[in-house]
């Protein structure tokens, strides 16, 4: 039950009916990725695992590293070379036993020898794999859908369009397929329009949208996005599939734009959220601009983390900022 923030500033500028945003922030370590991890260790508990394995950019390392700390769990976690420092220091703290792996999250060749070997160990010890996508756990990644059904509670209705960050395709897919399953079962209005936004320098999905392909296109990550450099997105192929089927789109946006959308959050919503979070709403700001008489009646924009993960942003969007510090005589009021 994250909130969902109607938009009071930003919406009316863009010409949107209603905006709101889903402030997956709001999650106990800060992601929507709690909603995996929740799911995820529950399902290795039931199924008797001795520990679970995985790897990530680093919100799903802090999100499966707590909820394993709790069950008692160990946890065997594998990360980017450049992951975020303040993502690493939550799966640090709940005592996950960490490694980095040289050009994971750059070149995708190395990323599949990763997977590879995590299910090699995982198969030999008996343990869980706990990467996030539908690919590697379907059970775990259920979690995803549950942020359909609450937009759908909250608005007593189907929005019109969703924007969600891509880097695995996984949220996408889980969002979708919570959409899909409440208009099969009570057939209201239509399930909303999907759209997938990435990052320029790592948009292997949109680029294969663009150019009608049904597989993910290969290249590396020259994006500084943490948490969207996935250049081989495990759910790329299952993203494709709804977009293909006229489910939604895929939107790329360069990284300033992201960092930009990211400023303007706090600025003109108040709203703090990690750079993978705006790029959802730097999706939409660039398809209104690319398509000005656009209807956009009842949007949401998924903010899939808080800004506190990304501690390096923070600074880099503040250091310029003078704060005078004043003896009590010359306070001026």
């Amino acid at each position: 039950m994250t909130p969902l923030i109607p938009s009071v500033r930003l919406g009316r500028k863009l010409g949107i009916g209603e905006l709101y945003f889903k402030y997956e922030g709001g999650n106990p370590t800060g992601s929507y990725k709690d909603r995996i991890a929740a799911m995820g260790l529950s399902w290795a508990l039931g199924q008797g695992r001795g520990a679970c394995i995985g790897t990530s950019s680093g919100n799903a390392g802090a999100a499966i590293a707590a909820y394993a700390a709790r069950a008692g769990m160990p946890y065997h976690l594998f990360v980017l070379e450049n992951v975020a420092e303040a993502k690493l220091a939550q799966s640090l703290l709940y005592k996950a036993n960490v490694r980095k792996i040289k050009g994971f999250g750059n070149d995708p060749e190395i990323g599949m020898r990763v997977f590879d070997r995590i299910f090699e160990g995982a198969a030999d010890h008996g343990w869980e794999v706990m990467i996030t996508a539908f690919r590697y756990n379907p059970y775990a990644m259920e979690g995803v859908k549950t942020i359909a059904y609450e937009i759908y509670e909250e608005l007593k209705g189907m929005p019109s369009h969703v924007y969600s960050p891509a880097g695995g395709g996984g949220l996408y897919c889980g969002i979708w397929k919570g959409f899909n399953e409440i208009y099969e079962s009570v057939r209201t209005a239509a399930a909303p329009c999907m759209v997938a936004v990435q990052p320029e320098g790592c948009s292997n999905i949109v680029r294969a949208y663009q150019a009608g392909s049904k597989e993910p296109l290969p290249g590396s990550s020259t994006s500084q996005i943490s948490g969207l450099q996935v250049p081989n997105p495990p759910d790329g192929k299952l993203a494709l599939q709804i977009m293909n089927r006229g489910g939604g789109k895929g939107i790329a946006v360069s990284d300033s734009l992201i960092w930009e959308t990211q400023r303007l959050l706090a600025v003109e919503e108040g709203i703090f959220c990690e750079p993978a979070g705006a790029a959802s709403v730097a999706g939409l700001i660039r398809d209104c601009e690319e398509n000005p008489g656009r209807s956009l009646d009842k949007v949401v924009c998924v903010i899939s983390g808080n800004g506190f993960k990304d501690g390096k942003r923070l600074s880099d969007m503040t250091s310029e900022i003078h704060v005078p510090c004043l003896d009590v005589e010359h306070l001026d009021i």
